[in-house]
């Protein structure tokens, strides 16, 4: 059945990236990088709003913080009237200025990927980033987001997600007190980009709740692709520098992706018949 509107919407900022973490499969990525702009996020983000859209992710495949424009967009975001904005970075770039400029933004909730509980393992997972230097960030935001949030002032919820195996999240957890929230998730295939889980093809009935939801991914360009899994454009059901958001979600592309799910024929989108997270 379709929903009106997309409740939930991702927006790529920039696919440019300062690490190249092993989970990540960037050495696949073949279309253009580059940074939206803050003129075209914005009149984006009036659509979204004047919709219904409550949710507002601002990041995609890249590190957020290498756009200089990302705490304008934020706070373009809230002041149109998203009730709800969400992002998430590796930490590296996360200066005494950007903490400070990041927690007064409006951003409801910041998610930082630190996946290693020590230097070695750290680094080798997350290469071109140095351990002590983003724990330092880390530790630095979250002081500073004490600091404010003692004088009473509206701040950004902080969430620490930890990556890998299970045994070694207990050390991590332990590592980080009780300083910030701490999530743990498991490694996923990126759709086509890794194999670390087998795709779950022998079940007679799959779901995917990126269409349940419902979600729309758009990349920094415009493109609107089914899912964050889809990180090098393979899929493209709408271009939002032609389409407004509405018609590319009532579209005719969109609408046989849709029925697809509902029929379940998985088969005729190799994509999301090979993603660990159909299920």
């Amino acid at each position: 059945m379709l929903v009106e509107f997309p409740h939930q919407v991702r927006i790529e900022n920039t696919n440019f990236c300062n690490a190249v973490c092993t989970m990540c499969p960037r050495e696949m990525l073949t279309r253009p990088k580059g940074t939206m702009g803050l003129g075209f996020f914005s009149k984006i983000v009036a659509q979204l709003v004047k919709g219904g859209t409550k949710e507002l992710h601002l990041q995609g495949y890249g590190e957020p913080f290498l756009d200089k424009t990302i705490i304008k967009k934020i706070k373009a975001a809230k002041a149109a009237g998203m009730p709800y904005t969400f992002m998430v970075t590796n930490a590296s770039l996360l200066t005494d200025k950007v903490c400070r400029e990041l927690l007064s933004s409006g951003l409801d909730k910041l998610k930082i990927s630190f996946y290693g509980v020590e230097k070695e393992s750290y680094e080798q997972i997350h290469n071109g980033l140095k351990f002590e230097e983003v724990r330092a960030n880390v530790e630095r935001l979250l002081r500073i987001r004490k600091e404010i949030k003692k004088n009473g002032k509206p701040v950004t919820k902080i969430d620490v997600k930890y990556i890998g195996r299970l045994r070694d999240f207990v050390r991590f957890a332990f590592q980080w007190g009780f300083k910030a929230h701490i999530s743990f998730a498991r490694m996923h295939n990126y759709g086509y980009g890794r194999g670390f889980n087998k795709a779950e093809k022998e079940k007679s009935e799959r779901k995917c709740s990126m269409v349940i939801d419902p979600v729309m991914q758009v990349l920094w360009d415009g493109l609107v692709v089914p899912c964050c899994y889809d990180f090098d454009g393979k899929m493209i059901l709408g271009d939002l520098k032609k389409e407004t958001v509405a018609e590319v979600w009532k579209g005719e592309k969109y609408t046989r992706f849709r029925g697809i799910h509902e029929r379940g024929e998985y088969e005729k989108l190799p994509i999301c018949n090979n993603c660990d997270k159909l299920r």
